[in-house]
């Protein structure tokens, strides 16, 4: 089969399919992105543009030439077949929200603007960050985000890992298509209104932005649950939001990850599993633990949280199901625990949020969901939420986003990091096609609320 999307090889094109990369520096990004993008063997050569610092311009101009493609800066150029666009150095700068937002509103001009002139499915990448405003989380790059997705087919969210952990940058993906993409008549509003509205509540935190896990194999009765989260990454969040005797909840217990690192780590543990099996299991676990705390998981509907007689939290940290994308046929996965006699969803239920098949209503019931936890946490105390983006159908759901502007108007997110694998094994999603990135990050959001 002719590789009709570039001229890499599976070697080269494997690397980029990753959701996250370490960075090594600026010109390679750019090399990489245009390498990746375009096809320089074609006839006519393509073309690229460029907005950005002068130094960026200069490097995508520089590259440009060096893997023998075109490079244009024209306003009235009327081919182009890669737009590339760095708002870094602007956002760094930026030292209040009215300048953020000049920015973003600059930026989705420009795009729009030039966008006019770029080749049906060929793509725009936008190179932005998040950022802190008086000391407060405001997430730039998913709002821009937003706005794009109005105007463009939203395609992709790349992570960029600073050395050292010392932050990130995040790649934006859109592409030209005859239309938009599904999500954009789901939700796809506005995190900047979200954010003004909520109360700012600045913190310092010690988990870096982003960490590399590779969590232990998992025992044979954990091994039953298709989406178990790690206990490596319980204990880094415990270790660093709660003390001995903090009360600790989830209210989707699964296995009961959540419950016995609490044990373990001396804090009272409590949680909510709809699933008789998960339920079994988790309460199983718990028993096992050595200690006089107090522990309690409730069989039952996490929707019904306002209806269970819990004590008051210190801190939740739990993983939701990542919409219905278990019972989807086909992933070797799938095929794999399902030759191998293990389950392939969390349940058959049908009150269980894995088996909804609306985004929209999935988002909405899980949100609530949240948002009832968020009233049984004290005054101060925090919730981290583990989530992943998903790809279903060719489309790309911003889940962390999405679910992130659901619940800022009711408590402050003031940390995100990423949890970042890179022990799993890299599937060639589009190859000699399109790009499909594999989802090889988890966002760790972390709200607090107020007092």
């Amino acid at each position: 089969m002719e590789n009709r999307f570039n001229d890499l090889s599976a070697k080269e094109w494997l690397p980029f399919q990753k959701s996250f990369s370490i960075f090594k520096d600026k010109k390679s990004l750019i090399r990489d992105n245009l390498l990746f993008f375009t096809k320089p063997s074609l006839s006519p050569t393509p073309i690229v543009t460029a907005k950005g610092s002068s130094d960026f311009e200069r490097m995508v101009k520089t590259q440009a030439k060096n893997i023998k493609i075109s490079y244009s800066d024209e306003k009235d150029i009327s081919s182009l077949d890669l737009i590339c666009m760095d708002i870094t150095h602007q956002l760094n700068k930026a030292d209040n929200f009215e300048s953020v937002n000049k920015i973003l509103d600059h930026s989705v001009q420009w795009i729009k603007e030039t966008s006019s002139s770029l080749n049906l499915r060929k793509f725009i990448w936008i190179l932005a960050q998040n950022v802190f405003i008086d000391g407060v989380f405001f997430p730039a790059a998913w709002e821009l985000s937003n706005r794009m997705a109005k105007i463009l087919c939203q395609k992709d969210e790349k992570i960029i890992c600073l050395p050292d952990q010392t932050g990130t940058l995040v790649s934006l993906y859109f592409r030209k298509d005859h239309r938009i993409g599904d999500r954009t008549t789901a939700l796809c509003s506005s995190l900047q209104t979200a954010w003004i509205k909520m109360k700012h509540i600045p913190g310092v935190h010690k988990i870096p932005e982003w960490f590399i896990l590779k969590p232990k194999p998992r025992k044979k009765q954990e091994i039953q649950h298709p989406a178990k989260y790690p206990e490596e990454l319980v204990r880094l969040y415990l270790e660093n939001y709660t003390k001995p005797n903090n009360i600790i909840f989830d209210p989707m217990t699964g296995t009961g990850t959540t419950q016995v690192e609490a044990l373990k780590l001396n804090r009272e543990a409590y949680g909510i599993e709809l699933s008789s099996m998960f339920h079994h299991i988790a309460s199983e676990r718990c028993t096992q633990i050595d200690t006089d705390l107090n522990w309690e998981i409730v069989e039952g509907d996490a929707r019904k949280i306002k209806n269970i007689q819990f004590p008051k939290f210190d801190y939740v940290i739990t993983s939701p199901p990542y919409w219905d994308m278990l019972n989807m046929k086909g992933a070797e996965t799938q095929a794999n625990r399902h030759y191998k006699g293990l389950k392939t969803n969390y349940s058959d239920d049908k009150n269980d949020l894995g088996n909804l098949s609306d985004y929209k209503d999935f988002i909405a019931v899980l949100s609530n969901i949240y948002i009832d936890t968020i009233k049984c946490i004290k005054p101060d105390g925090y919730m981290t939420i583990v989530v992943k983006n998903v790809k279903k159908k060719g489309e790309h759901y911003p889940l962390a986003s999405d679910l992130t502007e659901q619940l800022l108007p009711h408590v402050p997110l003031v940390h995100v990091a990423f949890w970042c694998q890179d022990d799993l094994k890299i599937a060639p999603y589009g190859y000699k096609h399109t790009w499909v990135s594999n989802t090889f990050h988890h966002y760790c959001l972390t709200f607090k609320k107020p007092a």
